[in-house]
């Protein structure tokens, strides 16, 4: 691309970035949104969106690190990129944990404390995973594993017994 038609249509570098990883942020936030809208058991819509999204992070793992690295913390208008993502990804697991209890699927929680929870465990995964050398992810193994904390925890279930412990 030509620098003058660079310059039409970012006014710098930074503005260019800022808007790689919005886009990066609004495509993530977009993909989990089959988490509400999406049909099937909570569980497989859950393995589903995670490993859509740490496909995501992968193909995008340059620009994510050194966002991560470098972006975040460097000017105002990055940081404002998480801060929005991050609420908007807190107020959608919040909103798959009230529908979940609503239905059954899940036992009632604290849906402020568990959907940021469940954020950290999202992204922490990834983010380590990322910032070694490794870039060769299983990501449908990656994300059942995540989601089978999430929803089982530690401590085997019964058979057939429900998340409530019914």
């Amino acid at each position: 691309m030509a620098r003058g038609t660079y310059y039409r249509y970012f006014s710098s570098k930074r503005h260019a970035f800022q808007e790689l990883v919005g886009d990066l942020f609004k495509g993530i936030h977009e993909a989990s949104l089959g988490l509400i809208t999406g049909a099937g058991p909570m569980d497989a819509r859950l393995k589903d969106t995670f490993a859509q999204c740490y496909r995501m992070f992968i193909d995008n793992r340059g620009v994510l690190l050194t966002y991560l690295r470098d972006g975040i913390t460097s000017d105002p208008g990055m940081y404002a990129l998480w801060d929005d993502f991050d609420r908007r990804m807190t107020v959608l697991f919040s909103e798959v944990l009230t529908h979940c209890a609503e239905t059954g699927e899940f036992r009632r929680v604290d849906t402020d404390l568990v959907s940021r929870a469940m954020m950290l465990l999202f992204l922490q995964v990834p983010y380590r995973h990322m910032m070694g050398s490794r870039a060769d992810i299983d990501v449908e193994l990656v994300a059942s594993e995540v989601v089978s904390l999430a929803l089982d925890g530690l401590v085997p279930r019964a058979a057939g017994a429900l998340p409530d412990g019914r």
